[in-house]
């Protein structure tokens, strides 16, 4: 079981349905419908762009993150990711979007 714990709350986002998500703020205006919207976790103070990363799982194990060009950068144990350079995960990495912060459970 693989998910995103979103810190400072109990919410657990489970990465286990698909074999990718889209993470980002739905703004129907724009027509940007992210597979995990992250308005409710303060995605907009945040700086939390409306596609902003993209979470994929290769095979039953192995997750990889990717910034979609966001505005506010993706970052992963203080580590600014490039836009559309996938980096793999590991257990307990720290991921912000913009400054809402994550960590990662597998």
């Amino acid at each position: 079981m693989a998910f995103l714990e979103v810190e400072g709350t109990e919410h657990k986002i489970s990465l286990d349905d698909k074999a990718e998500y889209t993470l980002g703020r739905i703004d129907p205006a724009s027509h940007s419908f992210p597979d995990i919207d992250l308005t409710p976790y303060a995605g907009v103070e945040a700086g939390v762009s409306r596609r902003h990363a993209k979470v994929t799982r290769l095979g039953e194990d192995r997750y990889y993150i990717m910034d979609l060009s966001s505005t506010n950068f993706t970052h992963i144990n203080g580590e600014k990711l490039e836009a559309f350079e996938p980096k793999v995960l590991e257990e307990g990495d720290e991921i912000y979007l913009g400054t809402l912060k994550f960590v990662f459970h597998h």
